[in-house]
């Protein structure tokens, strides 16, 4: 009875721990469609406006730490795009690593993510 209750346990909080990735994803991408697509910033080249204009959305990305920073870089990987949306991806990556951030030079999200992949394969990661 104890060995059976332990693997419902064990079971459930596997499902519940797959569930917040996944919502930790749509959050992300929910969050990161308002940021790109806000029309009143439209005119702008600029993403650091973008940020600035829906800056809510993004400390909430940021908020999504290491579960987040997985989604993001993983996106980047596999992202077939290097525009704006990528460029707040690698961004976002930049504030959640702060510190341990080995990547300070890069001007668009597939930059950001080869160097950052090159680094971890430098470091043995």
């Amino acid at each position: 009875m104890k060995k059976s209750l332990f693997i419902i346990l064990l079971t459930l909080v596997f499902v519940v721990s797959c569930q917040s990735s996944d919502n930790v994803g749509q959050e992300i991408e929910a969050n990161l469609n308002k940021i790109i697509n806000n029309k009143e910033i439209a005119h702008s080249s600029n993403p650091n406006d973008y940020i600035k204009q829906n800056q809510n959305e993004y400390d909430n990305i940021i908020s999504k730490d290491e579960q987040g920073l997985e989604y993001l870089i993983e996106n980047l990987k596999t992202s077939k795009e290097d525009g704006l949306k990528e460029w707040i991806m690698a961004k976002a990556c930049n504030d959640i690593l702060k510190s341990d951030n080995p990547i300070q030079e890069w001007s668009t999200g597939k930059e950001w993510i080869n160097k950052y992949m090159l680094q971890g394969q430098l470091d043995g990661g």
